[in-house]
């Protein structure tokens, strides 16, 4: 479903409204003004309307399984969208958006609570671009917390970006980077712009949400799940899943065989993994002590 399909109906409907209000029975210029006031108002608000969300967030999973469904091969469908053969400090989604007026607060910046709104979005696409193996096997991603850093605000109407990738992993956890970004642009003779990156980004907000991975209520290590949505530094991790996947164990796998088995690990990113799961795991064991200490009691 087209994301423009809800604001073409908004903004047919304050027309239908003036057409019925322009009839000699009831119409009238208090009531066509006012007519317009209620459209306008609707289409400032459009994505705060009922189920808009739900749309904007849902979209792109069923527009993965409608293509999946209608591919003749579906394993080869299955491994041209995958990450197979790709670091998984690289690989990133975005998601482009815009400061609309029903996220912003009385001061005419984005909402604090619009960015959490609007990182499910992201995270979302993060599931669907490069975890959809694990999930395709019966799995899923409960998220077990998130913390922002705010920077800079973002202004009213201003579009902005958000960039989702993995930042580290332990034998639970999985950590989502994510940063929103604008890309302003620099008048000739105009003052230079604060906080402006080398490639021309500004951040304005910085996230890192903690995920596990699950298949019921059985914990799989980030490692081996990753390993079967394809990561690695080449393919033999994905020809290994395809072979579960074809036998049907890829299940049991994850349930437990992987202690047993070898291969699919990533030993290669070993390095950074543990120079990004350093302050990771900082920022968790700051949350976690803060929601314990004694003044809370």
């Amino acid at each position: 479903m087209s994301s423009r399909m809800p604001l073409r109906l908004i903004l047919g409907l304050p027309r239908a409204v003036l057409r019925l209000l322009g009839s000699k029975n009831i119409g009238s210029q208090y009531l066509r003004a006012l007519a317009v006031a209620f459209g306008s108002l609707l289409l400032l608000n459009a994505r705060s309307l009922p189920l808009i969300w739900h749309i904007r967030m849902f979209r792109h999973l069923i527009k993965w399984h409608v293509l999946r469904i209608l591919a003749p091969n579906k394993e080869h469908y299955l491994e041209q969208v995958s990450p197979v053969a790709q670091d998984p400090f690289q690989s990133q989604v975005s998601h482009c958006y815009w400061a609309t007026p029903d996220d912003c607060d009385f001061l005419g910046h984005l909402s604090n609570s619009a960015y959490a709104k609007n990182l499910d979005i992201a995270r979302m696409k993060v599931l669907v671009h490069h975890l959809h193996p694990f999930m395709l096997a019966g799995g899923f991603l409960p998220m077990a917390g998130a913390d922002y850093a705010y920077i800079s605000e973002i202004p009213m109407f201003a579009h902005y970006e958000v960039i989702a990738k993995t930042a580290s992993w332990d034998d639970k956890w999985i950590y989502l980077y994510s940063e929103f970004i604008t890309r302003p642009k620099q008048t000739k003779g105009g003052k230079p712009i604060r906080g402006l990156r080398p490639d021309g980004t500004k951040v304005h907000c910085v996230a890192i949400s903690r995920y596990v991975f699950k298949l019921g209520r059985i914990t799989v290590p980030p490692r081996v799940a990753l390993s079967i949505c394809g990561f690695g530094a080449d393919r033999r991790n994905w020809d290994e899943a395809v072979v579960m996947r074809k036998k049907g164990t890829l299940k049991e796998f994850l349930k437990g065989g992987w202690k047993d088995a070898k291969g699919l690990d990533l030993p290669e990113f070993e390095e950074r993994r543990l120079a990004g799961l350093e302050w990771c795991q900082k920022l968790n064991e700051g949350m976690g002590q803060a929601a314990t200490h004694e003044w809370l009691s």
